[in-house]
């Protein structure tokens, strides 16, 4: 199966790739919403998870942020 960004001459240098143990950014910020913080919290290990597991995590942080949308609207 030919990956779409598989174009000719586009190729990554395997030594431009960064090393599976690189470290990850620790940028959060609280957002001032602890039901927001909370849910934000799941993405900050999304890097130790599986690839195939990122779109369930992904889900479920997005249903939980626009429950916290439509509970902020009430």
């Amino acid at each position: 199966m030919s990956e779409l960004n598989d174009l000719p001459g586009s190729a990554v240098e395997p030594s431009a790739v960064e090393p599976h143990d690189a470290p990850w950014p620790d940028d959060t910020v609280s957002t001032g919403d602890a039901a927001v913080d909370l849910t934000l919290e799941r993405l900050a290990d999304i890097h130790s998870v599986a690839v195939a597991e990122h779109s369930v995590i992904y889900s479920e942080v997005h249903d939980s942020l626009l429950a916290a949308l439509n509970a902020d609207e009430r």
